[in-house]
């Protein structure tokens, strides 16, 4: 069965670091105005590392539960055979 967080992990993963590229690549049009000082900040790049971050956490969360079931899965099969004494 396919854990939800693969996809969606590898969804953010990539269109994250797209945004970033794009970011980076590109500089901002308009200054962004805080109280009266104006900040050349572009929107994509922090929004883009922060997509590609949280990507990287579901994907490493789907890996961590496979490996756990997969060591279930080891655990009970090794339970279910007979073991052989001398």
């Amino acid at each position: 069965m396919l854990d939800v967080r693969l996809p969606i992990g590898l969804l953010f993963l990539v269109l994250g670091s797209m945004l970033a590229i794009y970011g980076y690549m590109n500089p901002p049009l308009q200054k962004l105005y805080f109280s009266q000082v104006g900040l050349p900040l572009n929107i994509n790049v922090p929004w883009g590392i922060l997509m590609t971050l949280f990507g990287i956490a579901m994907v490493s969360l789907a890996r961590l539960d496979r490996a756990a079931a997969l060591e279930r899965e080891l655990k009970a099969k090794a339970e279910a055979e007979p073991s052989i004494e001398l």
